[in-house]
């Protein structure tokens, strides 16, 4: 049967924004049907969750591995390299770490984009030439058989995202970009095919599709964050003690909330929670206080993991300290999760006195539920070149915006991170105007509707493109 809707999902946590949430029970009510296609259908939960859904599943053509999109070339063609802090860390990582080879094409590369920005009709050749490689006979004929209405893309700097759109275009399917996290265009280069429409997270995201696509504000529907629903609805105190039981932690005492990254972001940031898990042990934030970290499932699984970690983590627990690690799935989407994992961080932040974490989503998550957000921005006791350091992550254009809003602190320091924690515990209003401003910028409402909003937003551009053929 022709689906009304073909979603592309390409990385794990996109399932998790789709599947996971509510969104497609809201589509299947208004009479809409969809479709999804991944490089993994025969995972066990993707399957078991499209039958649930009563959602259609396509293996993806296999993608060309040479494609500009995967090359280290790409961002120098396109962007502000030295002026992107994302980007710049990157390129400063390859000439301090490279070898001689590679440190010599960073350099090359540079020059290379200095003197394109100066030239913007060679970026516009290059854009050319890098959307017509993107034709796929596979992809068009995939998109032949199933001829949705609308083909949507939630990471569109994917290599396989980039086939299906350059596909849909071409065969005039209207494509539309529902991008799974809040740093996408910020921080992962220029799309090389900017879809049609966009469903956005919240006005900043919005201001964003402007500045950088020159998308019209009546192009993009702000609706929330799908799965970010799941922080607003069906939550109950008894099943977070549950939770806290199961991680051996007292559910009568409060806790510290330890989100972690990945060691790429904060090289250091292990002994940071070891330090503060000490800290806690010993009664340094009064005799209650309990510590739950939560790896980063970038800590247990892909290219940014770093398995020295894991013995030190699996030594954290004790009395007042646990670890309660995210549930993954065997894949070939990135950080593919199970669906019981999102159920069980929102209702473990939501009880959490204070959270922590380096430059993580879930600052936002946190903030949702109102809970006080403490941001590490230093190395433990080194001090890390900035390419390197946890440093950087609180310069990156998304994090930066989010710091503005002075719903956070950011700590620089153990002293400081001392003064921040004991401060939200003997206050946890504090910074309570900057959350709300952070909620109302970067999410548009947090009230446990965001699925329906994203499901009517694709009703809407489903009859557009009806009237408009």
């Amino acid at each position: 049967m022709r689906p009304d809707v073909v979603y592309v999902i390409s990385h794990g946590f996109a399932a998790r924004m789709i599947l996971h949430s509510n969104l497609l029970e809201h589509t299947r009510a208004l009479g809409l049907s969809v479709a999804i296609v991944s490089p993994d259908i025969d995972e066990p939960s993707l399957r078991e969750r499209a039958e649930v859904l009563g959602v259609s599943l396509h293996q993806a053509p296999q993608s060309d591995g040479s494609s500009w999109v995967q090359t280290r070339l790409r961002p120098y063609l396109y962007e502000d390299v030295l002026g992107n802090p994302a980007l710049r860390a990157k390129h400063l990582r390859a000439l301090h770490t490279g070898s001689a080879k590679r440190r010599l094409e960073e350099r090359l590369k540079l020059l290379l984009n200095r003197t394109l920005r100066a030239i913007p009709a060679l970026r516009k050749l290059f854009a050319h030439v890098e959307r017509r490689s993107l034709r796929s006979r596979p992809h068009e004929a995939l998109l032949e058989e199933l001829q949705p209405t609308l083909l949507v893309s939630t990471y569109p700097i994917n290599p396989l995202e980039c086939h299906m759109l350059y596909a849909a275009q071409r065969l005039d399917i209207k494509t539309v970009g529902h991008l799974l996290s809040w740093d996408n265009i910020t921080c992962k280069g220029r799309f090389p095919v900017v879809p049609d429409r966009f469903i956005a997270w919240g006005p900043v995201m919005n201001e964003e599709l402007a500045q950088y696509y020159g998308v019209p504000s009546d192009d993009a529907h702000c609706v929330g964050v799908p799965h970010f629903d799941r922080h607003s609805k069906d939550l109950s105190a008894e099943r977070t003690d549950t939770h806290l039981r199961d991680l051996s932690l007292d559910p009568t005492k409060p806790y510290l909330f330890f989100g972690m990254s990945a060691p790429y972001f904060a090289p250091r940031e292990i002994d940071i929670v070891e330090w503060l898990a000490k800290e806690v042990e010993s009664g340094r934030f009064g005799p209650d206080l309990q510590l739950l970290v939560r790896p980063h499932p970038q800590n247990v699984q892909g290219d940014l993991a770093d398995e020295s970690w894991l013995p030190r983590l699996k030594r954290l627990p004790s009395a007042r300290v646990a670890v309660d690690w995210p549930t993954l799935r065997p894949s070939r989407l990135l950080w593919s999760m199970d669906v019981a994992d999102l159920g069980r961080l929102a209702h473990l932040l939501s009880g959490a006195a204070v959270t922590l974490n380096t430059g993580s989503t879930l600052s936002i998550d946190a903030i949702v539920h109102d809970r006080p957000v403490v941001l590490t921005s230093f190395d433990a006791d080194e001090v890390l070149p900035w390419w390197q350091s946890a440093r950087r992550a609180a310069e990156y254009q998304h994090m930066a915006k989010l710091i503005e809003m002075e719903g956070l602190t950011v700590a620089r320091s153990y002293e400081a991170l001392v003064d921040a924690i004991g401060a939200y515990l003997e206050n946890p209003s504090l910074h309570a105007p900057g959350r709300t401003t952070t909620r109302e910028r970067q999410l548009t409402a947090c009230d446990g509707e965001a699925s329906s909003r994203a499901a009517h937003a694709l009703q809407a551009l489903c009859q557009v493109r009806a009237r408009s053929t």
